[in-house]
């Protein structure tokens, strides 16, 4: 494909939604997620008392006080109306909240943290089994293994674990749940050092769709362990997960804010200091448009001595230095919670992913002129992927990106005074541009996972994964995930 310019692609972002038809297949015949628009069967009163004498945790109809608020996702794109919410305390909720779902042919969401891309915590006229009442987490300081309910957030595991000096492969936005996050691999600070989320899990509790609870690890259902790690919510609802514990208290690290402009200077500093970058490094790379121009920002972290990281860093402070420069030692919870500062509020988005092996000339070009133009609101983020989760065999695990180069989060942004058509034009037009040279895709970075998309997700892991939901969940109960169908 050739290199769009600056003028074509302002112009290609001012035409309305239909005007993609001349885009690649995966641009077009996309809906809100497979399913959740179909209108369910009704559930009388009865039905819905009957579930709740057996549930110990709570369950929300329509005509709840708390309904509204028990519903809302991370991601304001999604308004949904489910039939019932089963916020569960135990794997004994879950498993009769399963029952129901199933014996009443509901829809089926399972949620966590809220921030499924997606909207996938919720659905139209369905079942929404809430883990966010099973949050509780025991650390096991001699064995280095952190035992957390499913429902818990990031926060929750990086609080309790930093009490005894340790740390486990967590994301950097603290209100994320885990449950998403380790099922679709899990990238962040320690990933490059020791894999992804993933890849430190040690087993994991699984409610399977027929309504069993059964212990998933290397010795016991290992093909189950297999796909969990990295395959989504295909398969199952995790309970609880148990992780390895390295030992870690500080960090080398903060940002790195560049003036505006030199996007494709910052952008070839940044492929450069990456490509040489040790394992004790994490670069995260973001761009941001604004009125005021795009900006360049460069998020740091370095689990080493101080001084190593600080010459390290010499690389990133010059030729061009930094306007804004807030790296410095700091404790490991302080960088986990200042990694991506959330917003005021909740916006609705659109986000799309790819994984660029290389960030070569053209790739640069494509999102300096993306970025330069864009509306308010528009961002790329790249996670460079090396070291420890690089030497893991792609057939180990059902999470596929094992080799170096850059996660790319595409992702846009509106409100509620209107700019829903150009943010999505804007993502998508530019994924499109750079798709010629990705090679994969990160489910937990999609907002649309079309069939297409998700088979790019796991590229030669897709076959074994579509054999073991046939095994676990053959009528695809859990379909709303990046869903992988049935063989």
């Amino acid at each position: 494909m050739a290199l769009i310019t600056r003028r074509q692609f302002i112009g290609q972002t001012g035409f309305a939604v239909g005007a993609f038809s001349g885009l690649p297949f995966w641009l077009d015949n996309i809906t809100d997620g497979s399913g959740l628009r179909e209108k369910s069967p009704s559930i009388n009163a009865a039905e819905i008392r009957k579930l709740a004498s057996k549930i110990s945790g709570h369950v929300i109809t329509p005509d709840a006080s708390d309904y509204d608020e028990a519903r809302q996702l991370n991601n304001h794109a999604y308004d949904r109306h489910p039939a019932v919410i089963v916020r569960c305390v135990s794997p004994a909720d879950v498993e009769r909240a399963l029952d129901f779902g199933r014996s009443h042919n509901l829809p089926i969401a399972v949620r966590c943290g809220r921030h499924s891309s997606a909207g996938f915590g919720v659905c139209d006229g369905g079942l929404v089994i809430d883990l966010a009442g099973m949050r509780r987490v025991e650390v096991d300081a001699q064995r280095r293994i952190v035992r957390a309910d499913a429902g818990c957030l990031i926060a929750n595991v990086d609080q309790a674990t930093q009490r005894f000096g340790l740390a486990t492969i967590m994301g950097g936005c603290p209100t994320v749940g885990i449950g998403g996050l380790t099922l679709g691999g899990g990238i962040g600070t320690l990933t490059p050092k020791y894999g992804a989320a993933c890849d430190a899990l040690h087993s994991a509790e699984i409610v399977t769709v027929d309504s069993r609870q059964v212990q998933v690890s290397q010795t016991s259902n290992s093909d189950l362990f297999w796909a969990i790690r990295g395959g989504g919510g295909n398969f199952g609802v995790a309970t609880s997960f148990e992780y390895r514990l390295y030992s870690l208290t500080e960090v080398f690290g903060g940002a790195l804010t560049y003036p505006p402009g030199a996007i494709s200077e910052l952008l070839r500093m940044y492929q450069q200091f990456t490509a040489k970058a040790p394992d004790e490094v994490m670069v995260v790379a973001m761009l941001v448009s604004s009125k005021q121009g795009p900006r360049f920002v460069i998020r740091f972290r370095y689990c080493g001595a101080p001084s190593i990281g600080n010459r390290l860093l010499g690389f990133l402070r010059a030729p061009i230095k930094p306007e804004e420069d807030t790296v410095k030692v700091m404790s490991y919870l302080e960088a986990q919670t200042t990694e991506f500062p959330q917003p005021p509020k909740p916006l609705p988005y659109l986000e799309t992913s790819l994984f660029l092996p290389e960030l070569n000339e053209t790739a640069i070009a494509a999102i300096t002129t993306a970025i330069q133009d864009a509306p308010p609101k528009m961002r790329v983020m790249m996670w460079h992927m090396h070291g420890a989760v690089t030497r893991v065999p792609i057939a180990d695990t059902a999470f596929p990106i094992r080799e170096s180069g850059h996660v790319v989060q595409l992702r846009g942004d509106w409100d509620a005074s209107g700019g829903q058509a150009i943010a999505r034009q804007w993502t998508k037009l530019l994924r499109a541009t750079l798709d010629p040279f990705s090679r994969g895709i990160y489910v937990n970075h999609l907002s649309e996972p079309s069939d297409n998309f998700i088979k790019a997700a796991y590229g030669t892991n897709y076959g074994r994964l579509q054999e073991i939901k046939r095994k676990y969940d053959p009528t695809n109960v859990l379909a709303l995930n990046p869903n992988v169908k049935p063989a």
